[in-house]
């Protein structure tokens, strides 16, 4: 009962951030987003059907990612046939996405002491455009940032931590791993400077083994079962390539995530570099102190940087990498939120010499009126939707109970860029799965086709068979002026 009077604003927020976005969902369920959303609803609804434990699409093994959040995906969709998807799946993205910020909260607490800290840290990350997209579609990111936080506030408990590892590394594959690495450099750090001593060290050390040497025998049977096909899709591709090269139009400034972060923040960009400052500051003397004196850095304390900053090495690693990909900021935007809230503690100490009981109440009451007036006066929170009704969804939906298959002419725009990206080598086993809109798949509910040639397009329209369908854009119909047969308009696309 203590803790729950004590915590009452994050519970009182989190509560409200559900069912403000929970109405928004039900009460106009647009269609799915291109592109992940799309991908991750029919890879689910693929692997159910199939009972296929490996992620399909189009009925082959797509050996990119682990399969765990499409089974997620794929069973909510199951378990609720008679809500549509397009609410259920997103509900379910949603209340994932409530678990996490309230982790979010618990490991910025354990870092600051502070309920007022923590509080504002969730209230701006909850808030930033990406964590916001991110809690109206389905997406992987959130489980990825479920399963770090999980894991490092529960790592000491086995099976507990080896459950949110599983998350992570079941979503993400080595990312996964992230929060085993950290762990084990503070384990090694505090070994160092003697808070532990080697039987703690090797027992710790064997636990985190243990589980890592668990999760991995996924990775042995995929290599069994699939060979060098995994190593090269999965292994070399999907993680090494994409931070080596700009794959797939996935380019940026050196800058990139250091301005994105900064986008994203807005205003409360400006107190980072003091919050920063702050902690950082003090890591350093505590360490300083523990050299020259033998004290000042107690086990304690380092928990407490462990805590502050377990984040930050993720987001120093996205900088070193050539891929820029907006959403794998992700799991970093609560590290820099922290930041923008930590220098509350220097309000904090001034209300207390001052005995002001209710300073920092009000404080935080100011500022999520201020991130209130921005997202639902200013911005309009509810007329902001991340889909809507496009002319690719009336065509899939309008083929679907005319056509057994669909060939798909892709868009000039997409035809340049991936001839310029294979050119350059920048294009994976996988790029041409997609063509330029996957929800056609999703909502078209049958065989898509995806042809990035158009002479090739051409010869296949030339022999079609009945209720084979093909569809090409308006802008390219000039391509195709010499088929003698009549097409179908359906918005600014044109069906054989």
């Amino acid at each position: 009962m203590y803790s729950i009077k004590k915590h009452w604003f994050i519970s009182l927020f989190l509560i409200s951030y559900f069912l403000v976005i929970a109405y928004k969902l039900i009460a106009n369920p647009v269609p799915f987003y291109d592109w992940d959303e799309s991908i991750n609803a029919e890879v689910g609804k693929e692997m159910i059907e199939q009972k296929s434990l490996i992620p399909l699409w189009q009925g082959k093994v797509w050996l990119d990612k682990p399969p765990l959040p499409f089974l997620f995906y794929g069973f909510v969709m199951k378990l609720v046939p008679g809500i549509s998807p397009e609410i259920s799946l997103r509900m379910a993205t949603l209340i994932l996405t409530v678990i996490a910020l309230a982790l979010v909260y618990k490991i910025f607490y354990k870092a600051s002491g502070d309920v007022m800290i923590s509080f504002v840290t969730v209230t701006v990350t909850s808030f930033t455009p990406i964590v916001l997209q991110r809690s109206h579609i389905l997406n992987l990111d959130v489980f990825l940032l479920l399963g770090w936080i999980g894991y490092l506030l529960f790592h000491r408990q086995f099976y507990l931590g080896l459950f949110f590892l599983s998350i992570a590394v079941l979503t993400k594959s080595l990312i996964g791993f992230y929060p085993v690495a950290v762990l084990l450099g503070y384990y090694f750090f505090l070994f160092f400077i003697k808070k532990i001593g080697s039987a703690e060290l090797k027992k710790m050390i064997s636990g985190i083994t243990v589980q890592v040497l668990i999760l991995s025998s996924w990775y042995l049977i995929m290599l069994f079962i699939f060979k060098g096909d995994f190593i090269k899709q999965h292994i070399i591709e999907t993680h090494f390539k994409r931070v080596a090269a700009s794959i797939e139009s996935h380019f940026g400034k050196r800058t990139y995530y250091i301005d994105l972060m900064m986008e994203q923040l807005g205003i409360f960009v400006f107190p980072v570099l003091l919050g920063a400052t702050i902690v950082i500051l003090n890591l350093f003397q505590d360490l300083r102190n523990r050299f020259r004196t033998k004290s000042g850095m107690t086990e304690d304390k380092a928990k407490k940087y462990l805590y502050a900053l377990f984040l930050l090495p993720w987001f120093l690693f996205l900088n070193l990498t050539k891929t820029k990909i907006f959403w794998y900021l992700y799991p970093a935007i609560p590290q820099f939120a922290y930041f923008a809230a930590y220098p509350l503690i220097l309000l904090s100490d001034l209300f207390n010499r001052f005995r002001i009981k209710y300073g920092m109440t009000i404080v935080g009451i100011i500022i999520v009126i201020y991130i209130f007036h921005q997202n639902f006066i200013q911005k309009n929170f509810f007329s902001t939707y991340y889909s809507g009704y496009e002319d690719h969804y009336y065509l899939a939906s309008y083929a679907r109970d005319r056509c057994d298959s669909l060939t798909v002419l892709v868009g000039k725009d997409s035809r340049d860029a991936t001839n310029t990206l294979e050119n350059m080598g920048l294009t994976i086993t996988s790029s041409k799965l997609w063509g330029d809109h996957p929800s056609i798949v999703y909502y078209f509910g049958k065989i898509v086709n995806f042809i990035y040639d158009q002479e090739l397009f051409k010869k296949r329209l030339l022999v079609r068979e009945r209720k084979e369908c093909y569809a090409v854009q308006e802008t390219d119909l000039s391509l195709i002026k010499d088929i003698k047969s009549i097409p179908i308009k359906v918005k600014s696309y044109y069906l054989f």
